[in-house]
């Protein structure tokens, strides 16, 4: 056998050794692999995320500034307003007026005495029918309340004829131009009622049915 063959062979299975050898020493490049069930970094997580929807709070809706009528002493209070009541008991006829004393065209806040405000029941009512009646007595009370006051007028007739009586008439529509509707109410001395809501197209009450 011819040596240098085997030499050479031998260089060459020595080389084919060294080769094989690194390459499979060589390292292959690290590739992370995927773990399940770890977040993905804050940084995505803001990009991602959905906007949170804009939440509209409603404004608060304005009350309405309503003017509720004052009252004094339990009744309501609005200027051109009135209530009217008529008694009759054997011979005597009570008319009673109360209204605000604007509707005289008085300041709420004047300062005169009952006594000068029984004037104001003249030329308030007239008594209709032939009944022969004579003025006895005429009052005058104030009722106030914060800014706001009443006048209570009381006018007593003694007549002669009450069953002649017919109903009553509300002048003061053409004396004090302010009032505007007057809740009349008449009771009889045997218990007979009528009621109207005068007004100045209106300002009869009758007595009875």
């Amino acid at each position: 056998m011819d040596r240098s063959w085997g030499r050479g062979s031998s260089w060459l299975l020595a080389c084919a050794a060294l080769v094989l050898s690194a390459a499979c020493s060589a390292e292959a490049p690290y590739e992370p692999e995927p773990t399940a069930g770890v977040p993905p970094p804050a940084e995505t997580l803001a990009d991602e995320a959905p906007s949170p929807a804009r939440t509209t709070i409603p404004q608060a809706v304005e009350e309405t500034d309503h003017h509720d009528e004052e009252h004094i002493g339990g009744e309501a209070h609005m200027h051109g307003a009135a209530e009217l009541a008529v008694t009759l008991d054997t011979n005597f006829v009570t008319i009673t007026v109360d209204a605000p004393l604007a509707n005289y065209g008085l300041s709420e806040k004047t300062k005169k005495k009952s006594t000068e405000l029984e004037k104001y029941a003249e030329g308030l009512t007239e008594l209709m029918g032939n009944a022969r009646c004579d003025l006895v007595e005429r009052s005058a009370d104030v009722r106030r309340s914060g800014d706001h006051a009443a006048l209570t007028l009381s006018i007593v007739w003694d007549c002669r004829r009450p069953s002649q009586l017919d109903g009553l008439m509300f002048t003061g529509f053409e004396k004090y131009p302010v009032f505007e509707e007057v809740d009349a109410i008449y009771l009889g001395e045997a218990g007979e009622t009528a009621s109207a809501t005068l007004t100045p197209d209106n300002p009869f009450l009758p007595f009875g049915s």
